[in-house]
């Protein structure tokens, strides 16, 4: 199988940490956050507590499923997935548990006190063991074979070093979110601080469990995983109007006629365009080619479809794609970038926007929109970044290009406040 170019996971470092934040994901945690408080009612208190818990883990294997086909979103359709997949993801860290209590008691048993290594060893190896364990469950929904430490060796041999990076990373994300649970407590109120806790231990597991997808996502092939061939989130799959040739698709796939299937689907998009389904199909079976070439010119051509159907959060995905695929890639149309990277920002894809607005006024030197660009790069880099040298720099220029601007107010209190920021920081000596 020819595998598409996929950036590696420590490359994503900061999209990984910030993939709860997306829309989805975080209206799932915090409903499931404000639902954990309901764990103090009495009598139904632990019954409350093990759903919100079920459930929070059922979206955890949603995401990591949806990540290693390739969707970089939070899922929205959650019908694909086992209701008992949840059930399962507590049940497997429940048996994670024991065995490492087991380990403890079987060592002492064996070796007496010199059983506390055997039983530190065998906890460690679970601990190693985890991750596989879950991306073996959210593949294949079957507890037993997730449980075997077969299969989690197999996986931690097939990757080698990347799974135990990866691992790494996971714990990084475990530690800081309990740091951050350790300097809150004391400070809050047990019905503010419970659901607080939850929200923070939620965000770190859907945090890995995204990481944990990304790593079946960029190794698929050691791992001999075959991702879907239309991973749909978005579509209502009855209601599509081009359901005929995703069905004929479908099949051409699942018949190993990956070829054909593209040609048809090429075909059927240069004759009479296709919905956004078509267009996805279309562009994961050529990242299944690895053909960057024909990627490139589809998305340069979808683009401006998806930004006059109002899909900017596509198009900012489908734009980072695009850069990803070819560096030198810009946008030609001045609205089209103004759009682009508001939307980037709203994101939360700082680099991305920022991106979207160098170079700006050179590409777009008529545009009525590039003091309110610049305006928002020195926002971006002084507030996310807090790189407020460059961001002053950006002001002053705007103030001497466009002294009568509209903007001029809000630039001057950007100004301002930058000062006023920086009047604060104690001297370095």
């Amino acid at each position: 199988m020819n595998t598409p170019t996929i950036v590696p996971f420590w490359q994503r470092l900061r999209e990984i940490s910030l993939y709860p934040s997306q829309t989805g994901a975080l209206i799932t945690l915090v409903v499931l956050s404000l639902a954990r408080v309901l764990g103090l009612l009495p009598g139904v208190g632990r019954i409350v507590t093990l759903l919100v818990t079920i459930a929070l883990y059922k979206f955890a294997f949603e995401i990591l499923r949806a990540t290693a086909n390739g969707s970089m979103e939070p899922p929205e359709n959650t019908l694909d997935m086992d209701e008992s997949v949840g059930r399962m993801g507590v049940l497997l860290q429940a048996a994670f548990i024991v065995m490492a209590f087991l380990s403890f008691f079987i060592g002492y048993l064996l070796f007496g006190d010199a059983g506390l290594f055997f039983g530190l060893a065998t906890t460690l190896l679970l601990l190693l063991g985890w991750p596989g364990a879950c991306m073996s469950l959210a593949i294949d929904q079957n507890f037993w074979h997730a449980l075997n430490p077969a299969t989690w060796m197999q996986i931690m041999s097939r990757l080698g070093w990347p799974y135990f990076l990866a691992y790494g990373l996971m714990t990084l994300i475990f530690l800081s979110a309990a740091n951050a649970q350790a300097l809150l407590e004391g400070f809050v109120p047990l019905l503010i601080g419970l659901p607080l806790f939850y929200f923070i231990s939620g965000y770190a597991l859907l945090a890995t469990f995204h990481l944990m997808g990304y790593l079946v996502w960029q190794y698929q092939d050691e791992l001999g995983f075959t991702p879907d061939a239309a991973p749909l989130p978005l579509i209502n799959r009855n209601a599509d109007p081009d359901q005929f040739i995703l069905d004929e698709v479908a099949q051409m796939v699942r018949d190993g006629e990956t070829d054909l299937a593209t040609d048809a689907l090429r075909a059927h998009l240069r004759e009479r365009g296709g919905t956004e389904a078509v267009h996805t199909q279309y562009r994961k079976l050529l990242r299944l080619k690895g053909d960057t070439t024909e990627l490139v010119r589809h998305g340069k051509e979808w683009l401006p479809m998806l930004l006059a159907q109002d899909r900017e959060k596509a198009a900012v995905e489908l734009f980072r794609e695009l850069v990803e695929l070819d560096p030198s890639y810009a946008v030609t149309d001045a609205e089209s970038n103004t759009r682009l990277a508001n939307r980037a920002a709203a994101l939360g894809q700082t680099q991305l926007a920022l991106r979207l607005i160098s170079g700006f006024h050179k590409r777009h030197p008529k545009s009525a929109d590039i003091p309110q660009m610049y305006l928002l790069a020195a926002r971006l880099l002084s507030e996310r970044m807090g790189k407020d040298a460059e961001a002053k720099a950006l002001l002053t220029q705007i103030r001497t290009a466009y002294p009568n601007h509209a903007l001029m107010p809000e630039v001057d209190a950007l100004t301002k406040l930058i000062d006023s920021l920086g009047a604060k920081k104690p001297a370095t000596t």
